[in-house]
């Protein structure tokens, strides 16, 4: 039975704040001394992003979990530096420091099968691929362990005659094969097809992860890990289909449940660029 927070409350909360406060203020003290001044838009500001009254280190009270952050310019969505605070009555203080990112945000489940939360971390990196930097950490017994994430998984994908795409996840062997005939206009202006036959072989480009969210696919209490990665053919908007797996833990590692490739609908025309057209 977890011990429910009392008048132990505020000071945990007080003290997780501060203490994120005073990190964002040595380190950029220390930022100061290393490099020569430079001009700032704006002073650096530390914010309490998000935080959860919850047991992670298995002593049977509740530890306050922060996730906070600290922007150089508070007119953009960007945080420079973000942490991980855990602060528990009787525990000593741990903070976990973080990659900068958009839009960060934690959350709480049991991955790796101990009968503990651990802590998922995630945050956008921006730009038009889509990416996430994703993260778990364990703090068992108050000591923080960070868990290991899976891989993406390896897909070998090739433009075949008649408007087709073969691709074949290389950790399962299996093949799946997209007809591209509704672009085929597009790929015949970009000289990669002529008449249905290829005849400028292009590399199918396949992401790493865009998302890796936690699921419980077995409603069993325990969260797998979700994974997309997206396929592109002719360029970067050129979002052909996308990759998903399923990894579930098993003896200490990442083990994968199930992948399977999807094709997306198209969404937009592509072009080939007009000699004429001005950059």
């Amino acid at each position: 039975m977890l011990r429910k927070p009392g008048k132990f409350k505020m000071t945990l909360h007080t003290a997780a704040i501060s203490m994120g406060m005073s990190l964002l203020l040595f380190s950029s003290a220390v930022a100061a001394e290393e490099l020569p001044p430079q001009p700032s838009p704006q002073a650096e500001q530390g914010q309490l992003i998000q935080t959860r009254e919850i047991d992670v280190t298995g002593d049977g009270k509740f530890e306050v979990v922060s996730l906070i952050g600290s922007k150089m310019d508070m007119n953009s969505p960007y945080y420079d530096k973000l942490f991980l605070t855990s602060v528990g009555e009787g525990q000593a203080q741990v903070v976990i420091p973080l990659q900068g990112g958009y839009n960060p945000r934690m959350d709480f489940c049991d991955f790796i099968h101990d009968k503990l939360p651990q802590i998922y971390v995630t945050s956008d990196t921006g730009g038009s691929g889509g990416f996430t930097t994703n993260q778990i950490f364990s703090l068992r017994n108050n000591v923080p362990t960070e868990i290991p994430m899976p891989e993406p998984l390896h897909v070998n994908a090739t433009f075949k005659n008649n408007y087709k795409v073969k691709m074949k996840i290389q950790e399962t062997w299996k093949s799946f094969t997209f007809d591209i005939a509704d672009r085929k206009d597009s790929y015949e202006q970009f000289g990669i097809y002529k008449d249905g036959k290829v005849v400028k072989p292009l590399m199918v480009n396949v992401d790493a992860y865009s998302l890796l969210k936690p699921v419980d696919v077995d409603g069993d209490g325990f969260c797998e890990l979700k994974g997309v990665q997206r396929i592109t053919g002719i360029a970067n908007a050129d979002t052909l289909g996308y990759v998903t797996s399923v990894w579930k833990w098993r003896k200490d590692k990442w083990k994968l449940g199930e992948a399977a490739v999807t094709k997306t609908l198209r969404t937009g025309m592509l072009h080939a660029p007009n000699p004429h057209d001005e950059d």
